[in-house]
């Protein structure tokens, strides 16, 4: 098994790079809504648009839930220890 890490809030993914992570997946689904910065953006109880989401995870990576996990195509946020388990069976 490889490892690739990242830290995304020093290097912060791309537009593309997000749009082709979460291409087949809600990107809304992925949003830390108890980070600060979802809070300082006012974006509790708004709707947002797959498309917004990605621009404001672009804008500001502290907005998507960490860690990311990804192994072939499914994507584990968080600390899922039973998810995670499962996937790198």
């Amino acid at each position: 098994m490889q490892l690739d890490e990242r830290d995304y809030a020093r290097q912060a993914l791309t537009l593309d790079e997000l749009r082709e992570l979460f291409a087949g997946a809600d990107p809304r689904d992925y949003l830390n809504p108890k980070s600060p910065a979802f809070k300082a953006r006012g974006l509790r109880g708004k709707t947002l648009t797959p498309e917004d989401a990605l621009r404001l995870m672009a804008e500001e990576p502290n907005l998507l839930k960490r860690p990311l996990t990804i192994v072939g195509r499914t994507i584990v946020a968080g600390f899922d220890r039973d998810r995670l388990r499962e996937i790198l069976k």
